[in-house]
């Protein structure tokens, strides 16, 4: 364990303040202007596609890039140590506090003695219960999944390091006792023996980093390699288990990586305004249309925090409470839409077959036009709300990796929801626009439309999902 480490400054810190960490990257980020730059948002921007992958893709392969300078691996102005010691302020338990020590060493070790050529491993099995009883691990987001990365050197032309590329990938069902019995192997994969100072403890196989090292040629598939190597260290049962899983890595990454791409893009934009939305203490325009889009969706809980923060002029004050509750009904809602956009089976059998060929079929239609450079957001916004409520009315949970598993404050059901809707309706400002429903037959006219647009003759249908 590393010494010297001091927890002082964390202690009252919430744990769900790893929800906001990137809204609290970007305001402390931000030019003495308000801006962003550019840098900044494109490495913001690669961690959340690694995160929309990790959430809602279970089957996908995440690599991404930290520049090297100033002797140091950098992610925005963070060394690798320095993200790693950010875990203290994600988890409440020692059990948990005992793995971020080893994830500090680790990104230590790697800053220090990655060579050209040569992979440095780190296998970070799910918590075991001689590391923690399963309902902590499962609290700290460490009970469900292993994770396996691999760093490497990014050399330029002139032989110089320009950074430096971290693969990884998140895996089930992998028995803690394959893991042992491969480091233990002197003909394993590594090519000698590495002992395990405790056979029953994920936290002693993540000790063991320093030692993997293993040539780049040896690894044609990466982390994937990593993963099958230990196929033959477990019994019938746990192979076919961990083989269906690694045979759905097979699909098309690139096409992952394209879909994720789009999502994080999304997501991004919503991480600036709910930033913005805190800096200056108001909801901004964005913001308040996200809200209004799913009026007809937010909980009890929700309208009483956007009704005791609004005045009497309609303005909305946005503090931390208010952001989190807003921040997870952007992930859940962004994340489903991912993972039927890639065919992840658990979330399609959740939310069925129908409902999952609405939300597919908008996904294409928001991503061709994004590729295709149309930014006709009044269709954008269209399609992107009905989704949005057709995944709050499912009202299910969906994550996994660093950011957990997420679930909107949404209404228990579609029932309860399509009722609250109209109830609300009264409440509502009608203003004159154009409704956004492509099939009105009021044809582009200006008429009269409520919060998202729709006008009063089209909003029964739009309440349903029909239209």
């Amino acid at each position: 364990m590393i010494e010297q480490i001091s927890l002082e400054k964390y202690v009252d810190v919430e744990l769900d303040v790893r929800l906001l960490s990137e809204v609290d990257h970007l305001n402390r980020l931000r030019s003495y202007d308000g801006s962003f730059n550019d840098r900044d948002l494109e490495e913001i921007h690669e961690n959340l596609i690694t995160a929309v992958k990790e959430a809602a893709v279970p089957f996908a392969v995440s690599t991404t890039h930290q520049e090297y300078r100033d002797g140091s691996f950098y992610w925005l102005d963070q060394s690798p140590e320095d993200v790693a010691f950010s875990g203290y302020k994600f988890h409440e338990h020692q059990s948990a506090y005992e793995r971020v020590d080893v994830e500090v060493e680790e990104a230590i070790n790697v800053n220090l003695n990655l060579k050209p050529g040569i992979f440095k491993v780190f296998i970070s099995p799910r918590m075991s219960d001689i590391d923690a009883p399963y309902e902590i691990a499962k609290q700290e987001h460490l009970a469900n999944d292993d994770q396996i990365r691999i760093h490497s050197l990014n050399i330029g032309d002139d032989g110089n390091v320009i950074g430096k590329f971290m693969q990884s990938m998140l895996i089930k069902d992998i028995p803690l006792s394959a893991w042992v019995s491969l480091l233990q192997d002197k003909n394993n994969i590594f090519g000698k023996s590495i002992a395990v100072t405790d056979d029953g403890s994920a936290l002693s196989v993540m000790k063991t980093h320093a030692e993997l090292e293993i040539p780049e040629a040896q690894l044609a598939n990466g982390v994937l390699d990593i993963a099958r190597s230990t196929l033959d260290y477990m019994d019938d049962a746990d192979r076919l288990k961990v083989e269906q899983q690694l045979d759905l890595f097979s699909a098309d990454q690139s096409k992952i990586h394209e879909k994720s791409e789009l999502i994080a893009a999304r997501w991004l934009g919503f991480e600036i305004e709910l930033a913005n939305s805190l800096e200056h203490g108001y909801a901004t325009l964005e913001i308040t249309e996200f809200i209004a889009s799913l009026s007809g969706s937010w909980n009890e809980y929700i309208e009483n925090l956007i009704q005791d923060r609004t005045d009497k002029d309609g303005n909305l004050a946005i503090d931390r409470l208010l952001a989190l509750e807003l921040e997870k009904a952007k992930r859940n809602t962004l994340w489903v839409s991912a993972a039927v956009s890639v065919g992840n089976q658990d979330i399609i059998d959740q939310i069925g077959y129908k409902n999952s060929k609405l939300i597919a079929d908008n996904e294409v239609k928001i991503n061709t036009m994004t590729y295709a450079g149309d930014l006709d957001y009044i269709t954008l916004n269209h399609m992107s709300n009905m989704n949005n409520n057709l995944i709050a009315r499912q009202n299910i949970s969906i994550g996994s990796g660093c950011g957990g598993a997420v679930k909107g404050a949404f209404l228990i059901n579609s029932i309860d929801n399509y009722q609250m809707n109209a109830t609300q309706q009264k409440d509502w400002i009608w203003t004159m626009g154009k409704c956004i429903v492509g099939s009105c037959s009021s044809k582009g006219s200006i008429v009269k439309v409520g919060p998202c647009n729709v006008c009063e003759s089209c909003q029964n249908k739009f309440d349903k999902l029909e239209i």
